[in-house]
């Protein structure tokens, strides 16, 4: 069982985290070399570029999803531009799903710390929901723009909408990634839920998953959720955030060896997903978290250069908990295979 975690190579230094940190590049904007390419256009504007990638994924919701988040994320200073396509003889639904993904990719860019932030987060959240809407009425079967919609809903605090929305979704793709991320982000105590309800939601998507399906790693966003939950709390309370995040401790028990097993059982019988490097995250800092040092440096060796940011972003700059677990664990990203998802 432990033969499986074992890491093909060792470094002949050991790196600190800040060696690390520069090596890195962010998952934004996907792992997928085309893609990552697509987007370098359109942050350069040439918009037109996403168009030809998203006529391609109408049969495919894992990829459709995946590949607008990132195209949203690459022309967030641009959602006019994006729109304007319509004029040009792009296809209505496309390019409306595109628009709102753009303007959500916004609103979750906006800092939302003071009380005017957050009008402002409210008001960008507002304006992601028409297009997405249009997209879902012009593409009926589309699971995409519901997926999306649930995330504006779970930013605005709108329970009604965000259950609809989930429904929605599940409808159509009922394995989505991106549905049951929101799912058990939303049902987190931090957002007026229970965790219990957070817990059993990843618990479901981990049981109903395909074999070889990453949905599993979600259990392990469970316990992210749910310890920085309680982190705040002690904060709210008074705790310096230091000594609140000391106490918090390690996960320990029956939680982690159900992740373990989980992992496993993902890793012998993983089928390709454009959400592979997101999951191996979950899982390394999971596992990292747990003390669990060998499935933890097999994981985080599986993301190649890739830094993601849920979880690690949870508990400070994402890139930089990542490089520092790196660093801890002796995975040196500079020496590890590179990472190409775009079969998947």
């Amino acid at each position: 069982m432990a033969g499986m975690w074992r890491f093909g190579w060792k470094p002949s230094t050991v790196p600190t985290g800040s060696d690390l940190e520069g090596t890195l590049v962010s998952g934004a904007l996907g792992t997928d070399p085309l893609l990552r390419a697509a987007c370098a256009a359109v942050r350069e504007g040439d918009v037109e570029v996403g168009t030809s990638l998203l006529l391609e994924t109408r049969e495919d919701p894992e990829a459709r999803a995946y590949q607008v988040e990132a195209l949203g994320r690459a022309a967030l200073d641009r959602p006019d531009e994006v729109a304007a396509l319509i004029e040009d003889g792009a296809d209505p639904a496309d390019t409306l799903l595109w628009t709102g993904h753009t303007l959500l990719a916004r609103a979750m860019a906006l800092p939302s710390g003071g009380h005017a932030e957050r009008k402002a987060v409210v008001a960008a959240l507002h304006e992601a929901r028409p297009p997405l809407e249009e997209a879902a009425r012009l593409g009926p079967e589309d699971a995409a723009p519901w997926a999306a919609l649930q995330t504006v809903a779970m930013g605005l605090g709108d329970r009604v909408e965000r259950e609809r929305a989930w429904t929605e979704a599940r409808a159509r793709a009922p394995h989505l990634w991106p549905a049951h991320l929101t799912r058990v982000r939303a049902l987190a105590p931090s957002r007026g839920g229970s965790a219990e309800e957070m817990f059993a939601a990843a618990g479901a998507a981990a049981d109903t998953a395909p074999e070889g399906s990453p949905l599993p790693a979600l259990l392990a966003l469970a316990h992210a959720e749910y310890l920085r939950g309680e982190q705040r709390r002690l904060v709210d309370e008074g705790k310096s955030p230091y000594i609140a995040s000391m106490s918090m401790g390690r996960l320990h028990g029956d939680g982690v060896h159900e992740l373990f097993v989980l992992a496993r059982d993902w890793a012998s019988a993983a089928v390709p997903h454009v959400r592979d490097v997101q999951a191996h995250h979950l899982f390394a800092w999971a596992f990292h978290r747990s003390g669990r040092t060998e499935p933890a440096r097999w994981h985080l060796g599986m993301v190649g250069r890739f830094a993601g940011e849920i979880p690690w972003s949870f508990f400070g700059p994402a890139r930089a908990e990542i490089a520092l677990a790196m660093a801890e664990l002796g995975v040196d990203p500079r020496r590890a295979p590179e990472v190409d998802t775009g079969a998947a």
